[in-house]
């Protein structure tokens, strides 16, 4: 006699095997500057540290802190990275981003515009 269980994916994970996925919404200067949060797993709260620079789409994954395998094991907790920008700011974080704005250097499209570069003529030989 075999039995089969389908488990169905919640609005806060995702199971993939025995590893659980979930969203984890940072602000931008969290990201930036890195930051420990706290995010729930299945059966307890966890203390996360993220590094500085993270970016959306990155995943960080907390191990053991998954789905039970059945077997004494555990899968792992991963977490996606999704930097959520305030819609509604006070008249004093503007001024900040507007600050930022003008003494920052960074600009993601040009560092795309050198990758693409860089692959369409081959360059990037050293990465493979």
């Amino acid at each position: 006699l075999f039995i089969k269980i389908h488990i169905e994916n919640s609005l806060k994970y995702t199971l993939q095997g025995v590893d659980l996925y979930t969203k984890l919404f940072l602000t931008p200067w969290e990201a930036a500057l890195g930051t420990k949060v706290t995010i729930a797993s299945i059966d307890e709260e966890v203390s996360l540290y993220v590094p500085q620079g993270i970016e959306s789409g990155e995943k960080v994954r907390i191990n053991g802190k998954g789905y039970h395998n059945g077997k004494a094991g555990r899968g792992d907790l991963i977490a996606e990275v999704q930097i959520m920008v305030p819609k509604n700011m006070k008249e004093e974080e503007k001024k900040l981003f507007e600050r930022l704005k003008e003494i920052s250097t960074y600009n993601p499209r040009k560092i795309y515009d050198w990758f693409v570069f860089w692959k369409k003529h081959n360059l990037l030989w050293f990465m493979k």
